[in-house]
């Protein structure tokens, strides 16, 4: 698993999403699978499947966005299989790009987001946590050190929530 990928597993699993990475779907006939999914999170309470994909390449957005729209698409039937259970909407991000922000850019159905914006959305949310009154638990190793940046940064006697 990259670093990208080991990071959207890690937010989702923070966020209390039964998560499976690398998962490879629709075994061929003559060995191998046709495809692997980088991150799925599944929430019960709120019944929502969120699937992941990320790229750190240097594509032109162009071809970023028909190499993205390939490892979407699936059919629905392969989503359910995975949890093993009956799957509303599926919510499809995909995590990519350098550029300073992704100006809400979307491809049909898939959520764009550059890997700045993905990084920031977690740095705000981890930031405005008291690290001395509730830390994010060891198991998540990038988001703790995430956390610890953003505490370091703080000027001393900055109010966070807890």
């Amino acid at each position: 698993m990259n670093l990208l990928e080991s990071l959207a597993a890690e937010w989702y699993g923070y966020r209390g999403y039964f998560v499976r990475s690398n998962v490879r779907t629709e075994k061929l006939s003559h060995g191998g699978y046709a495809s692997e999914l980088d991150v799925l999170a599944y929430s019960p309470t709120k019944g929502e499947l969120v699937h992941i994909e990320t790229s750190s390449d240097a594509l032109v957005w162009t071809k970023r966005e028909e190499r993205m729209k390939r490892k979407f698409k699936l059919h629905h039937s392969t989503y359910e299989k995975v949890f093993n259970v009956k799957v509303g909407k599926v919510k499809k991000i995909a995590v990519c790009g350098t550029s300073y922000d992704s100006k809400g850019l979307k491809w049909g159905d898939i959520e764009v987001k550059t890997i700045r914006e993905f990084v920031k959305e977690i740095w705000e949310e981890l930031s405005a946590i008291d690290l001395m009154r509730q830390a994010v638990p060891e198991s998540y190793p990038l988001l703790r050190v995430i956390q610890m940046s953003a505490w370091a940064t703080k000027k001393p006697g900055t109010a966070r929530k807890h």
